[in-house]
Parts: C-alpha cells; sequence; structure tokens
C-alpha cells in the first residue's frame, strides 16, 4: 500500500476495524457466519476487559470495554496491514475477533517495554496494567506510532550509547550507575574521536590506545584548550584549520550510523563554533558545554589544576588557595581598594580597618572581581559566602566604640587569614 493510502487509513475518523470489516462485506471477504461468529466474541472480550479495569457488572465499564476492544483490534490490524484495506479484512476473516484484539494488547505491551527515555540508568517502569489501562482507550493511530518511533529511537540510542562508553573504558553497569543520558556519552565520545589529536593521553595508555578513554572535567578542559590553540595558531599562519576528522567511524555498527551522523551534525552545528571562539573564556566554554557531555568525576586534588587551566588570573592571585579565610581576606581587601592578598600582617589588618573606616568600602568591587575572574560554577557559592560575610563584618569593623581595633581584629583573625606576629602582606 503506498504512503498516500496508510495516510488516508489514518485520517479515516472511523475505527480501522470498521473501515476494514466495511471493505471486506464490499469486497465478499467477509461473509455472514464471520459477522455472527463476531458478534458472538465481543460480548465475551467486552466483559473479560472491563473485568481486568473494572468491574463486569457496571454499564459505563461494560461501554468503556467496547471502545478499549475496538481500539485493539483496530490497531492490531493497522499495524499488521500497514493500513491495507484489503490485508485487514482478510486478517479479520482469518482470525477470532478476539485474537486480533489479544494482537492489539501484545503490541501495547512491546511498546511499554521499550524504554521511555534514552537514559543509561535502570528505568523504574510503571506497571503494564496501568499503561493498558490507558493507551486501550487512545483511538488515534498517531499517537500510537508516534510513541513507538520515539522510544524505538531511545533503544537505538541507549545501545548505542553504551557500545561508545565501552569503547571509551566504561562497563555498561558503571554507565547505568551514572544514569547519564546516552546522548551525552555518545556526543563524548565522538568529541573525543573528532578532537582525537588533541585528546589528553592516558599514563597507562599504548599509542593506539591514546585518548579512548571518557574525559573527566580537567581534561575536557584541555582538550578543549588544545583544540581552540590549534585553530588559533593555524589563523595566526593564515593555513587552514584542519577541520576534525568525518572519517573516523568505520568501527562503528552501521545501524548506529544515521545516529552518529546526526550527533556529529549537531556537535559542529552547536559546539565548534563555540570552542573556536577567541573572545569565549575557556571557563565559560566548560560550563556551557558541560551538561551536554558525559564526563567522569573529577579527583578532589585535579581542582586546583582545573582553576589552573581556566582561571589564570584566579589562580595567580589566589596562589591555589582555597581556604574561606584566605578569600575573605583577598575580597576584603579589594572592597577597600588595597592590594589583592590573601593574607594580612597586624599591621596591614589595622590599615585595612581604618580605610573601611574612613573611606567606606564597596563589596560590589569583590563581586565584580569574583564575576570575571573566579571559575565560573564556583562563582555562586562564593558569592553567596561573600555576601553572607560582608553582611556581619560591619558590626565589627566599623564599630566606631571599637577605638583600639581590638574587637575588629578579632574578627579578623576568626574569619580572615591574619599573620599574627608574622612579616604578612
Amino acid at each position: 500500500m503506498s504512503e498516500r493510502q496508510f495516510d488516508v487509513a489514518l485520517r479515516d475518523n472511523r475505527p480501522f476495524f470498521e473501515s476494514a470489516l466495511r471493505h471486506g462485506i464490499a469486497q465478499n471477504l467477509i461473509t455472514t457466519e464471520k459477522l455472527q461468529a463476531i458478534a458472538e466474541e465481543a460480548p465475551k472480550g467486552m466483559v473479560q476487559i472491563a473485568k481486568t479495569f473494572g468491574s463486569e457488572y457496571l454499564r459505563p465499564e461494560i461501554e468503556l470495554a467496547r471502545k478499549r476492544i475496538v481500539n485493539l483490534v483496530s490497531l492490531y490490524l493497522l499495524q499488521s496491514a500497514a493500513g491495507n484495506l484489503d490485508v485487514a479484512a482478510k486478517l479479520i476473516r482469518d482470525n477470532t475477533f478476539l485474537t486480533l484484539s489479544r494482537g492489539g494488547s501484545g503490541l501495547l505491551k512491546a511498546l511499554f517495554a521499550l524504554p521511555e527515555y534514552a537514559m543509561l540508568g535502570r528505568e523504574e517502569k510503571g506497571r503494564v496494567e496501568d499503561f493498558l489501562d490507558v493507551w486501550s482507550l487512545k483511538d488515534k493511530p498517531n499517537d500510537y506510532q508516534n510513541a513507538l518511533q520515539q522510544r524505538e529511537a531511545n533503544a537505538l540510542e541507549i545501545e548505542a550509547g553504551c557500545w561508545f562508553g565501552q569503547q571509551l573504558g566504561m562497563s555498561k553497569a558503571a554507565l547505568q550507575e551514572a544514569d547519564v543520558e546516552a546522548a551525552a556519552v555518545i556526543r563524548s565520545a565522538l568529541l573525543i574521536r573528532l578532537f582525537a589529536q588533541h585528546a589528553p593521553k592516558a599514563k597507562t595508555a599504548k599509542p593506539t590506545q591514546a585518548a579512548m578513554r571518557m574525559l573527566n572535567q580537567v581534561e575536557f578542559a584541555q582538550l578543549l584548550s588544545h583544540a581552540r590553540d590549534a585553530n588559533q595558531t593555524a589563523a595566526k599562519t593564515k593555513k587552514t584549520a584542519k577541520a576534525p576528522s568525518t572519517t573516523i567511524f568505520d568501527d562503528v555498527p552501521a545501524t548506529f550510523h544515521p545516529l552518529v551522523e546526526r550527533v556529529q551534525a549537531e556537535i559542529l552545528k552547536q559546539d565548534l563554533p563555540k570552542i573556536i571562539h577567541p573572545a569565549l573564556s575557556l571557563d565559560k566554554l566548560v560550563f556551557e558545554l558541560k551538561d551536554r557531555y558525559f564526563l567522569r568525576d573529577v579527583e578532589l586534588e585535579d581542582t586546583a589544576d582545573y582553576d589552573a587551566l581556566v582561571a589564570k588570573e584566579w589562580t595567580k592571585i589566589t596562589k591555589g588557595k582555597t581556604d574561606v579565610d584566605s578569600l575573605f581576606t583577598l575580597f576584603l581587601s579589594l572592597s577597600v581598594g588595597m592590594p589583592a592578598k590573601t593574607s594580612l600582617s597586624e599591621k596591614s589588618a589595622k590599615s585595612l580597618i581604618k580605610k573601611m573606616r574612613d573611606q567606606g568600602f564597596d563589596a560590589n568591587l569583590a563581586d565584580q572581581w569574583i564575576k570575571n575572574f573566579a571559575p565560573h560554577e564556583k562563582q555562586e557559592s562564593l558569592l553567596e559566602d561573600w555576601h553572607e560575610f560582608i553582611a556581619e563584618a560591619p558590626n565589627y569593623l566599623l564599630d566606631d566604640w571599637d577605638t583600639s581595633y581590638s574587637g575588629a581584629l578579632r574578627f579578623l583573625r576568626e574569619n580572615c587569614h591574619v599573620e599574627v606576629g608574622g612579616k604578612g602582606a
């Protein structure tokens, strides 16, 4: 049957079972005896369905059961005959009405078994009975077609995600434990393949295995940094930057090729322009892209490496210090217009207090510095901590009764980094 004929079948407002039955009678495919058999079987099926989803003794439940059984038979006929009325009429002729109904129920159970979402975690499904309760009342064939198409695409994406994850050294169990989107794993694998020459190499990897492993956020940033550096170098030397390879998927199963081509095109269109854009900081680039990719967890000792890579000015000023005492000292110094320091001598601390009392302070100066130079993903928590600190600090640092600065210094020693008796800053 042509695509146009199938479309007509879907647009017919009558249940497809009724259309096929009328067609079969008109074409002498269905006899009077067959009609009588259907008339005898249908009530039995309706009672069974009413009992399954409610009560066979209530008229409204029987009416719903009638709709359910017609929908189930119509679904089975439409899918099995691909909308061809001749084929559908012959199926009615050659099968019992209850067989056709069970066929429709089987299609819905198979739909239920397919993944609703393209997630690599273990999907928590409800009861199949509840699913059938809802879907057996749907009388628009396109609802089933759309759901089937989407769920089959989800199943393929999950299969591809597992395959690519295993290519990068992650087992299916590990991916399920991470409960990650299949598309994120596929993107990560394709990005590594597209920029393989720039990917960080595993310490224990053989040359042929280099870069073929899942990246953490530090390694992800390194890959992006090297890729954009190569592009900028090519631009400076007026050479054409080497385009990401599009012929490195020969080992990918053919079943995945359409999916791979779609995801690859998406990366090249959406992500590549950001990767090579010189005005976008590496820190912001990673922040914008990381949620689209699956990255391994970063070990605690690697966070300083990440900060040094994506936020050079931050690392230069903080000298790698991440404790709140040092950071509050830095932010407070900035807010009063003093040199940015993570520690103060007692003399410098007194100078800071005096300057605050004489000239005031501007917490926004520290806010702006954090927004300009702190690693993007830390900015929200840093600003929250700083605002909480600076809301309390004036109670002590600007206390006019504290003429000897003893209370103010005690507050700074407890909350900032003051080098007692040392050289400090």
